[in-house]
């Protein structure tokens, strides 16, 4: 997640869109007074800032998963708070409307079939989560599921942001993004959290009838609004 006061623009992140790694490209173009979010692979890299409040219990917050676990991250008592897929309804709240209308508004989307499929395998193979095969995994843990479009609508599904950039026409798509923010682009990102090794399959390959439908019925909001097909 990113807010750019230098750049005029606010990015949200959403799963398995390259969202890593647009991140530490568009974060290393930021000014020192842009907030952009910790994630766990970034925060040595001197990327992330601005994210947290500037009191004892903010930068307690900010360190201590146990402190994260006991208050809710929407507290008042840890002041602002940004974290990594912040909600657009969210970051309204926190910037204030001025900034909201003014400054550019985007996320990455992606085929909810083949975003599943990429989100279990990271899960399984990038994080080494014991998960039961996919099957099971689509139809008893539909909550786990990378429903993002929560991140970028509000409750009646009105979408929040600019735009949303297709993610399978990703490097076409980066050039635009940085052409209309008046970044230099030199036809290459960051890579992170790609160094999953597998021989993958087409993604319409893992699934079954019931699976399929399952997750039709999921994300059944990103379907309709960029018309997905299986």
């Amino acid at each position: 997640m990113i807010i750019s006061h230098r750049h005029k623009f606010i990015f949200i992140k959403t799963h398995k869109t390259a969202g890593s790694s647009l991140e530490m490209g568009l974060g290393a173009l930021c000014g020192p007074d842009d907030i952009i979010s910790s994630m766990e692979t970034n925060d040595d890299s001197g990327i992330p800032r601005n994210y947290h409040g500037t009191s004892f219990l903010g930068r307690l917050y900010a360190k201590s998963k146990f402190t994260r676990k006991l208050i809710n991250r929407h507290s008042r008592l840890v002041e602002p708070w940004y974290y990594e897929h912040m909600p657009a309804w969210r970051i309204r709240e926190q910037v204030g409307e001025d900034v909201w209308n003014s400054y550019y508004k985007f996320c990455f989307e992606r085929n909810p079939w083949d975003k599943v499929v990429s989100y279990y395998l990271w899960k399984k193979h990038g994080q080494d989560k014991p998960l039961p095969e996919f099957e099971e995994y689509v139809l008893t843990k539909t909550h786990r599921l990378p429903m993002d479009g929560g991140l970028y609508c509000d409750d009646s599904g009105d979408c929040l942001v600019d735009r949303i950039y297709d993610f399978h026409n990703l490097m076409y798509e980066v050039s635009s993004l940085y052409k209309r923010l008046g970044l230099p682009f030199d036809g290459r990102l960051p890579r992170e959290k790609t160094d999953i090794k597998l021989d993958r399959k087409p993604y319409q390959e893992y699934y079954t009838d019931k699976t399929r439908d399952k997750v039709a019925e999921v994300f059944s909001r990103e379907i309709k609004l960029l018309n997905y097909t299986f």
